[in-house]
């Protein structure tokens, strides 16, 4: 536990250094200010709209991050041979990837948080109200970060980083329009390609759970009662994070244990 806790804090602290992050962060945080402009432009929709655009904002920003640093978090390890003085001591290879995996998701967190101490007090300066589905929509933000960068570190254990930065973001593309492909399906009328893409919904992960849609919380200036989910709903949503996250942990694990770095 504690070559994982070491490792962990090593890429937290070389991550935060990133200039690429702060330049994300920084574009994030203009674009939830811009949130005020757009808010001014709708028809006593401000609070709706800065909400709406804020999160759905935040979401693609963390998200972005995390395929961004997730997709060169191994190989850069291997490119700057690093990765041999580490492996040199008694630090079993799983216990490498961990650490990575969860150096990185705190720095993930920190730039969350920091966008969403921004977004409340933008909404905040609006009259808006700081309610319960607003903090579950950041956890459901966070859960979906925790399994987009398990992907990428899936796909940087045995890829180059662009190679590993295609794949991941095409899977959490199809990953968003999992419930339109499955629409599609359901009608039948696509013929062969529909019993291809009928095993995309099995493969893929349906991160269209985790996305803050106006469903989340464009109904919360009407009723402060209003409640968009279940507790069920976020039980069921966690485990199949969880679930999927850990498997492709599990997967990248046992490829980069059999990976011969000579």
């Amino acid at each position: 536990m504690k070559s994982i806790i070491a490792i962990a804090t090593n890429t937290f602290r070389e991550t935060i250094r990133d200039k690429v992050l702060y330049g994300i962060l920084f574009f994030a945080v203009m674009f939830i200010l811009f949130t005020m402009v757009l808010g001014e432009l709708s028809l006593n929709e401000d609070r709706r709209v800065i909400t709406d655009t804020g999160l759905a904002g935040i979401s693609l920003m963390s998200l972005l991050i995390a395929v961004v640093v997730g997709a060169s978090m191994l190989h850069k390890e291997i490119d700057k041979k690093t990765l041999y003085p580490i492996l040199s001591k008694p630090v079993a290879r799983w216990q490498f990837v961990i650490g990575k995996y969860l150096g990185m998701n705190f720095t993930l967190f920190i730039q969350i948080v920091l966008m969403g101490v921004v977004f409340l007090v933008v909404l905040y300066s609006k009259g808006g109200d700081i309610t319960p589905s607003i903090m579950i929509t950041f956890y459901l933000i966070m859960l979906e970060v925790l399994l987009v960068t398990s992907i990428a570190i899936l796909f940087s254990s045995f890829s180059t980083p662009f190679v590993s930065g295609v794949m991941t973001l095409g899977v959490f593309i199809v990953g968003r329009n999992v419930d339109v492909l499955q629409s599609f399906i359901r009608k039948g009328s696509m013929g062969v390609l529909g019993k291809i893409l009928s095993a995309v919904p099995h493969i893929f992960p349906n991160l269209y759970l985790f996305y803050p849609s106006g469903k989340a919380v464009g109904e919360e200036w009407i009723s402060i009662h209003y409640k968009f989910v279940t507790l069920e709903y976020i039980a069921n949503v966690t485990g199949y994070g969880l679930l999927y996250t850990s498997l492709c942990l599990l997967l990248g694990i046992l490829i980069f244990s059999r990976r011969d770095f000579i």
